[in-house]
């Protein structure tokens, strides 16, 4: 493994920081899904809550794995940065864009599971009404993903380089 600057490692220490985060965030979105399957929150020994969760136990369990696989996703993703030995321009670019993915997904499960139209669009859709929850759903993930692809790009580039 290339010996990272000192500004290189507090990037790459930061991108596994929101990682861990997103990854957490995951964790808590699959006591949501058994919570949603039991229309409770059942916490043993303690008594049982009966409670409606809101959204559906589809949208859980989406943002449950999604989550967890953000999280691994930007792990493995800073540590083969590191293995381009990008320029510190591009790792620091890579690193903040791996952090706003992170985040713009994880928003994208959670207010797309809240809104109607599952957060596929800022208007109505064939899964149902526009709202609030749907078009911050939308525009955040819509959002990540090109920063998702501006990382890649720039990771197919070096590799390219390398080759």
């Amino acid at each position: 493994m290339t010996d990272l600057s000192s500004q290189s490692s507090t990037y790459f220490h930061r991108v596994v920081l929101h990682a861990i985060i997103v990854l957490s965030i995951g964790l808590i979105a699959g006591l949501m899904l058994a919570f949603s399957l039991l229309d409770a929150v059942n916490l043993w020994p303690l008594p049982v809550w009966e409670v409606t969760i809101p959204g559906s136990d589809r949208g859980w369990a989406a943002a449950h794995v999604g989550g967890i696989l953000n999280g691994i996703m930007l792990i493995v993703l800073i540590n083969l940065a590191v293995k381009l030995d990008l320029s510190e321009r591009d790792f620091r670019l890579s690193a903040w864009s791996l952090i706003i993915t992170g985040w713009g997904n994880t928003v994208f499960y959670w207010a797309g599971n809240l809104a109607p139209n599952r957060g596929l669009s800022v208007a109505d859709t064939v899964y149902g009404s526009a709202d609030i929850w749907g078009a911050m759903a939308f525009l955040s993930g819509g959002g990540a993903m090109f920063f998702t692809f501006f990382v890649m790009y720039l990771f197919g580039k070096a590799a390219l380089q390398k080759s």
